[in-house]
C-alpha cells in the first residue's frame, strides 16, 4: 500500500510539473551600441522549489543583433548582461519572465540601458510589458527626491508604501489580471520593492522599524501576492516570507536574528506554523523549503534528523512538495554515505591541465562547488581563507569546483567567490549536468564535501560560517 502510494504521488508531482520542452526565442538589438558591445550573455534562471540552477549562452555579434533560440521547459527569468557584465535589466537584479515557446524582441535605441528604456513585442510579451509600465510609474513618482541613504526610515517607508500602492492600482486595472503571468508579473515587483528595505530592516531593528513594519507592511497585508499558490514557488521561500516571520516575532527572535532560519530552524519552523498555519499550501511550502536547504547544509547533524522527522509530524503529506523532501532524504542518504567512495572527476584548471580525485589520493580533500556572482559564495570565502591559514598541512587539499559556463567569467570569480589559494577547477560549461555534480547532488551553492585520504565520502561538514571551530575539528578528526 505505501509503495503504490508512493508511486502515485510520484505521477501527480511529475504530471503537475511536467511542461513540454519548447524552443523559447529571445532577440536583442542594441542600435546605438553597435561599436561597443560585441557580447551579449543570457543567464536563464529556473528558481523553481528547493532549485537553483541557471543555464548561460553566450552570443558575439558585430552588428548590434543577437539571437537566443534556447529550449526551456519551465517558466523562468532570464537576465542580459554586456560583454563587461553590466546589467543590461534594471534593478540590478530583476530578469524578465519567460515562459516556455515565448519569442520576444528586444530594442534598445541609445545608449540609455534598463527595462523601461526598451522597446518589448513579441509573443509572451504582455506580462514584460506590465511590468515595465508599472517600473516606469514607480520611478517617475518618488515622493522623496534624495539619495537612499540620506533618507530616513519612515521616509523609505512612505516610498515603500507609495511603490506597492502603485503596483496595486497598475493591475488592478487590467483584464488579465487573474491571468498567472499576470499574478507572477505582480508577485516579482512586490518582492522586489520589499527586498531591500525588509533586508535594512533585519539589521537595523528598533521600536521605529517595529512600528513602521507593522503599519506599512503587516497590517496591509503587502505580502499577499507572494502566498498566490501560482507565485509562492517563484518567490515564496528565498527571502521576504523569512524576513516577514523574523521581523514579526522579532521579541521572541531576539539578537538571533541573523540567519535565524538556518541556525535555528526548530524554532523557525514552529514560528512558520505560528504565521502561516491557516494557509496550509504556505505552511507546507515553507516546511518543505526549509526541511530540504537543512538536509543541504548539515546533512550528518542531529539537527537534520529532528528537522525531518518535525517535517514528517507537522507537513500535510498530500501537499505538492512531500515527495520532493522524501526524495531529497532518501537520496542524501544513499549518496552521501560515509565510506562510499566519490566521483573520480579528472577537471581542468587555469592552464589547461587536468586533475583527478585519484591524483590526491593520501590527502584530505575539501570540495567546494561555486558559481560566480553567487553571494552565499563570497560570504564563505573569508571564513575559508582563515581555515585554509589554519590548516596548513600538507595532507589537506582544498579544491574549488566552478559551474560557470565560460571560462572568462569562471576565472573573473576566482579570489571573490572561491578561495584564491585552492586547486581551481572547471566543470567546463557542463554546469548541473556534469557528473561530479550530479553524483554529489549538489543542487544549492556554495556546497562543501569532504573526502578522506582514499577519495572516500566523509560528509558534508559543519558550516563555517556558523561554527569555523566544530568545522577546523571536523577536518583534523580527518587525517
Amino acid at each position: 500500500m505505501k509503495k503504490l502510494l508512493y508511486i502515485s504521488m510520484l505521477y501527480l508531482l511529475m504530471a503537475q510539473h511536467s511542461i513540454a520542452q519548447k524552443r523559447t526565442l529571445l532577440n536583442v538589438r542594441l542600435e546605438n551600441f553597435k561599436d561597443s558591445v560585441n557580447s551579449l550573455e543570457l543567464i536563464v534562471s529556473n528558481g523553481f522549489f528547493a532549485v537553483n540552477t541557471a543555464k548561460n549562452y553566450v552570443l558575439k555579434a558585430t552588428d548590434g543583433n543577437f539571437h537566443f533560440d534556447f529550449p526551456l521547459n519551465e517558466t523562468s527569468q532570464a537576465y542580459l548582461y554586456l560583454n563587461d557584465r553590466s546589467d543590461l535589466l534594471v534593478p540590478g537584479s530583476f530578469g524578465v519572465l519567460i515562459n516556455p515557446g515565448d519569442s520576444l524582441n528586444f530594442t534598445l535605441r541609445d545608449d540609455k540601458l534598463g527595462l523601461v528604456n526598451m522597446e518589448i513585442s513579441g509573443r509572451g510579451s504582455e506580462k514584460i510589458l506590465i511590468v515595465k509600465k508599472t517600473a516606469k510609474k514607480m520611478f517617475s513618482s518618488y515622493v522623496y527626491k534624495k539619495s537612499y541613504r540620506k533618507k530616513t526610515m519612515e521616509e523609505k517607508f512612505i516610498e515603500l508604501d507609495n511603490s506597492l500602492n502603485i503596483i496595486d492600482s497598475t493591475f488592478d486595472r487590467e483584464s488579465n489580471k487573474y491571468a498567472r503571468d499576470f499574478r507572477l508579473a505582480k508577485a516579482q515587483l512586490v518582492d522586489q520593492t520589499l527586498d531591500g528595505l525588509l533586508q535594512y530592516c533585519m539589521w537595523n531593528f528598533d521600536d521605529s522599524v517595529r512600528y513602521l513594519f507593522n503599519k506599512f507592511v503587516r497590517n496591509k497585508k503587502r505580502i499577499a501576492p507572494l502566498l498566490d499558490s501560482a507565485t509562492l514557488d517563484y518567490f515564496g521561500g528565498f527571502h521576504i516570507l523569512p524576513y516577514y516571520i523574523s521581523l514579526s516575532n522579532r521579541d521572541e527572535i531576539g539578537d538571533r536574528y541573523d540567519m535565524f532560519h538556518y541556525n535555528y530552524p526548530l524554532q523557525y519552523a514552529s514560528l512558520i506554523s505560528k504565521e502561516f498555519g491557516s494557509i496550509e499550501y504556505v505552511k507546507d511550502f515553507l516546511l518543505s523549503d526549509l526541511t530540504i536547504n537543512i538536509f543541504r547544509q548539515n546533512w550528518y547533524g542531529q539537527v537534520s534528523k529532528d528537522m525531518y522527522r518535525y517535517y514528517l509530524e507537522n507537513a500535510n503529506k498530500r501537499n505538492r512538495h512531500f515527495i520532493d523532501v522524501f526524495t531529497e532524504f532518501e537520496k542524501l542518504k544513499d549518496v552521501l554515505k560515509p565510506g562510499k567512495a566519490f566521483y573520480n572527476f579528472n577537471l581542468i584548471d587555469t592552464n589547461g591541465v587536468y586533475h583527478s580525485l585519484q591524483q590526491m589520493k593520501g590527502k584530505v580533500v575539501i570540495l567546494d562547488f561555486w558559481f560566480t556572482g553567487c553571494g552565499a559564495c563570497k560570504q564563505l570565502v573569508s571564513e575559508l581563507v582563515k581555515i585554509e591559514d589554519q590548516l596548513k598541512d600538507e595532507r589537506i587539499q582544498f579544491v574549488s569546483i566552478n559551474v560557470d559556463k565560460t571560462v572568462s567569467t569562471w576565472k573573473r570569480g576566482i579570489g571573490i567567490y572561491s578561495v584564491p589559494s585552492s586547486l581551481q577547477l572547471s566543470t567546463e560549461g557542463r554546469r548541473n549536468d556534469h557528473p561530479v555534480l550530479k553524483f554529489g547532488n549538489v543542487n544549492a551553492f556554495p556546497t562543501l564535501i569532504v573526502l578522506d585520504k582514499q577519495g572516500k565520502i566523509v560528509g558534508i561538514p559543519p558550516h563555517p560560517m556558523k561554527d569555523i571551530g566544530a568545522f577546523r575539528n571536523y577536518i583534523e578528526k580527518c587525517l
